[in-house]
C-alpha cells in the first residue's frame, strides 16, 4: 500500500514540475525576443551587420555570402525555436492530451510526448554535466569558461545562433544524410515509391528519423524501443558525432579547456539520441535549453535586478527536476533488479522441486 502511495506522489510531483517547467520554457520563448527587440541595448545590438553567415559541418567552418542585420537573423533563429516547441507539443502524442490522461497512463507512456519528456531529459543531462565537470575538476582536469563578450546581447545572440547552426552541422546533416542513404539502399520498398513519396521520405528522414523508418517498414523506436529501434550504423554515427561535438568545444587558452570535451560530448550524445527518438525539434529544444534558456533569464535579471531571485529559482527548478529524474531512474532500476532476482530464485526453486522423486502412496 505504502509503495503505491509513494509512486503516485512521485508521479504527481514530476507531472506538476514538468508542467511548470514547460510554462517557464514558453515564457523564455516570449521573453528572449522581447528583451532583444524592446530594450535600448537589444536594439543597438540588433543593428550590427554580418556580411556573411557562418555555418559548421563538424569542425569545418564555412560562410554563406548573405549579409544581414542581427535583428533579422535573430528573428529567424527564434522562429525556429518557436516552431520546434509547436512540433514538440503536437508530434506523436499531444502534450495537452498527455497531461489530461497522465494519472491513468503508465509513467513510461508519458514519455511518448516529446514536450513532456524534454524537461526531464534536459534537467537530467544538466545534472550529469555538473557531476562530470565536478569530478574532473576534483581530479585536476579543468573545464574552462564560456567565451564572453563585452556586449551581453551579442553573447545572447551568438548562443542562440549556435543552438540552431550546430544542430544542422552536427546532427541533421551527418546523421540525416546517413539515414537517407540507409533507408533508400536497404529498404527495397523505398525504390518503388513515387517521386513525391521519395521527396517526402528524404525530408522526413532528416527531420523525423523514426517516422521515416516507419514509412519504409523499418524497426522504429516508438514500436520496438531504443535498443532495437536504433540500428548499429546509427549508434556508430551517433557516438562519432558526439566525440567530434565534444572536440569542437576544446579551445585551450581562450575559453574551454580539455574537461569540456567530455561534458560536451555527453551532451552531444543525449541530443543526438533525442533527435533519433523524437526528431529535429527535440534536438533543437535541448540545445536551446543549454545555450539560450538560462541565458534568457540571466539577461533578464541583469537588465532588471529585481528579478534575480526569480532567475535563480528557474535554475533551481531545473536542478530539482534533474535530481528527481535520476532518483526515479535509479529506484526503478533497483526495483527491476529485485524483481529479476526474485523471479530467478523462484524458477530455480521450481526446478529443484520438480526434480525431486515422487514418493509412492
Amino acid at each position: 500500500m505504502m509503495p503505491d502511495a509513494l509512486k503516485l506522489f512521485a508521479k504527481m510531483f514530476i507531472i506538476i514540475t514538468v508542467i511548470f517547467t514547460v510554462f517557464l520554457y514558453l515564457l523564455a520563448i516570449v521573453l528572449g525576443p522581447t528583451l532583444f527587440y524592446f530594450t535600448p541595448e537589444g536594439l543597438t545590438t540588433g543593428t550590427l551587420h554580418w556580411s556573411s553567415l557562418p555555418i559548421w559541418i563538424f569542425n569545418i567552418t564555412a560562410n554563406i555570402p548573405i549579409g544581414l542585420d542581427l535583428n533579422v537573423i535573430f528573428f529567424g533563429i527564434w522562429s525556429i525555436f518557436t516552431l520546434s516547441f509547436v512540433a514538440a507539443w503536437k508530434h506523436r502524442e499531444n502534450f495537452h492530451k498527455t497531461i489530461k490522461e497522465s494519472i491513468i497512463q503508465p509513467t513510461r507512456k508519458l514519455f511518448s510526448s516529446c514536450l513532456f519528456a524534454m524537461p526531464i531529459i534536459n534537467s537530467m543531462t544538466l545534472i550529469a554535466v555538473i557531476a562530470i565537470q565536478s569530478i574532473q575538476e576534483a581530479g585536476g582536469i579543468p573545464t574552462g569558461t564560456s567565451p564572453l563578450t563585452s556586449d551581453p546581447f551579442l553573447e545572447f545572440f551568438e548562443l542562440s545562433y549556435a543552438a540552431v547552426v550546430e544542430e544542422v552541422g552536427f546532427r541533421l546533416i551527418p546523421i540525416g544524410a546517413f539515414l537517407v542513404i540507409y533507408l533508400f539502399i536497404t529498404k527495397k520498398n523505398a525504390v518503388t515509391f513515387s517521386l513525391k513519396q521519395k521527396v517526402k521520405l528524404f525530408f522526413t528522414a532528416i527531420l523525423l528519423p523514426d517516422k521515416a523508418k516507419r514509412m519504409v517498414g523499418a524497426k522504429t523506436v516508438n514500436e520496438h524501443g531504443i535498443r532495437i529501434g536504433i540500428s548499429l550504423g546509427e549508434w556508430g554515427l551517433l557516438i562519432f558525432t558526439s566525440i567530434v561535438f565534444g572536440l569542437a568545444h576544446f579551445d585551450p587558452g581562450n575559453s574551454w579547456e580539455i574537461g569540456k570535451v567530455t561534458s560536451a560530448g555527453f551532451v552531444g550524445l543525449v541530443i543526438g539520441l533525442s533527435y533519433l527518438v523524437y526528431g529535429a525539434h527535440a534536438s533543437i529544444i535541448m540545445h536551446w535549453f543549454f545555450n539560450a534558456y538560462t541565458a534568457t533569464y540571466i539577461l533578464f535579471s541583469e537588465i532588471y535586478p529585481a528579478v534575480v531571485p526569480f532567475a535563480n529559482a528557474v535554475l533551481i527548478i531545473s536542478v530539482i527536476l534533474g535530481i528527481l529524474g535520476w532518483f526515479t531512474l535509479a529506484t526503478l532500476g533497483v526495483l527491476k533488479l529485485g524483481r529479476t532476482i526474485h523471479k530467478r530464485s523462484n524458477n530455480k526453486q521450481d526446478q529443484v522441486t520438480s526434480s525431486l522423486p515422487i514418493s509412492p502412496q
